[in-house]
């Protein structure tokens, strides 16, 4: 695996298109700020129609070789999924089977409500927008047959955790602190289910993906272990980095887990036929788990650019398009009503990571991250886990837009912060795409 191969499908100019295709190469081999990556899928569109779509590195390795990365594998794409369930779930809203404003509780089908406010409802709102005072903890998935998600918000419960699941501080009532938390995607899968009357992964593969012609899933086991790219870090169990030594599988390796606590189809087949509803809907990892390609996240944010519609399909009316993308929360003047480092500590390179939120939708102040050229604003969302880094980010004003998967990393990519809240390589790829 020390030579990466190259595909390319779509492409403009060769003059221009052999310079940036350099620029991109150079991440495959690491530089002093960047480290090397073991693939790269990038999708580009211009006014709101597909540009190029590009592919570098290895998809998997096998005894025959290392398997070259195309632009149609799909890669657990981390946190960008949260964009697929907003979109499913303002489907269900636009069906009047709930409001954005209404206490979830009657929708879980048992009490959701901070013990340190016991007064305040949490709404569907809130949780797409991270201000509902929930937070993660330690963990926030619960493995197959291990426990419902009510578990994590009741005293006495396994999944109790000390309260660690609930905000407790003055400032942080529901509806007002913004705190990043996957969690919230947890029960917002779970309210989909139970609206639904249809398990999570397969409502927003009927309702979504089906419809944009995508072969995107939440449940990596519908689809051939050719399609699967594997993700990577040159980082062992103990989490120790050698960039001289093999890249480390994470997920999507040799076994294919299809849900958190089940490994391969057979495995959970028989636990599916029995699965309730609205019990435990974090197996499909609604925080992280979509399996998509570059051009899948592409094609979902022109679905957005183009306010609900694409290649004659209505997906979403305008106006829920516009309440997804309009602010539901901001940073005060005070800085005091929200973490921007998002899941990292505060005080450190990430301040200033998410100073506005959508609907699920990272509003990104590119200016303020120290980008002069450009775009102005950016929407959409970013991703990191498992080795992979992601965004799916577009210009609301040009509808141009950009989404990238870096299926894994050879060093730390926090050793060498940027001039923004992001990673040098992430800045990297930003810069060639405004460039480009």
């Amino acid at each position: 695996m020390s030579h990466f191969i190259r595909v390319c499908l779509i492409f403009v100019s060769l003059p221009s298109f052999a310079h940036a295709e350099d620029t991109l190469l150079k991440l495959l081999e690491g530089t002093s700020v960047t480290p090397a990556v073991s693939g790269l899928q990038i999708s580009t569109f211009r006014g709101g129609e597909v540009f190029e779509n590009l592919a570098f590195g290895i998809a998997q390795s096998t005894a025959q070789g290392p398997v070259p990365l195309g632009v149609g594998h799909k890669i657990r794409v981390a946190s960008v999924s949260k964009i697929a369930v907003a979109i499913a779930t303002l489907m269900l809203v636009e069906e009047q089977k709930f409001s954005l404003d209404e206490d979830v509780s009657a929708l879980l089908g048992w009490k959701l409500r901070n013990p340190n406010f016991p007064k305040t409802p949490i709404t569907v709102r809130s949780l797409l927008s991270h201000t509902s005072s929930v937070r993660d903890g330690a963990r926030y998935f619960i493995e197959a047959g291990k426990g419902q998600i009510r578990d994590f918000f009741y005293p006495g419960a396994e999944l109790w955790d000390q309260g660690a699941h609930w905000a407790f501080e003055p400032k942080e009532e529901p509806g007002k602190y913004f705190s990043y938390a996957n969690l919230n995607f947890g029960l917002l899968a779970a309210i989909i289910e139970r609206a639904s009357n249809q398990r999570f992964d397969l409502f927003v593969a009927d309702r979504l993906f089906e419809p944009l012609a995508l072969e995107a899933d939440f449940d990596p086991c519908n689809l051939s272990r050719s399609q699967l790219a594997t993700t990577y870090r040159k980082r062992n169990a103990a989490g120790h980095w050698n960039v001289d030594g093999p890249w480390q599988p994470q997920v999507d390796g040799e076994r294919i887990s299809c849900f958190y606590g089940m490994l391969e189809r057979s495995d959970g087949a028989k636990f599916l036929e029995n699965y309730e509803l609205g019990s435990n809907a974090t197996l499909f990892s609604p925080q992280g788990g979509l399996r998509a390609s570059a051009s899948d996240l592409s094609t979902i944010l022109r679905l957005l650019a183009n306010k609900g519609a694409l290649n004659g399909r209505k997906i979403l009316k305008r106006s829920s398009v516009e309440t997804m993308l309009s602010p539901s929360w901001s940073l005060n003047a005070a800085g005091d009503n929200g973490r921007t480092s998002g899941e990292a500590q505060p005080g450190g390179a990430r301040d200033g990571l998410m100073t506005s939120y959508g609907l699920s939708v990272h509003r990104i102040d590119m200016r303020a991250w120290g980008f002069v050229d450009g775009p102005a604003t950016l929407l959409g969302h970013l991703g990191r886990a498992y080795g992979v880094f992601s965004f799916a980010l577009y210009d609301p004003d040009s509808k141009d837009g950009i989404a990238m998967i870096v299926t894994g990393v050879a060093e730390d990519p926090f050793k060498a912060p940027g001039h923004s809240p992001l990673t040098r390589l992430e800045e990297t790829v930003l810069h060639w795409w405004i460039n480009h």
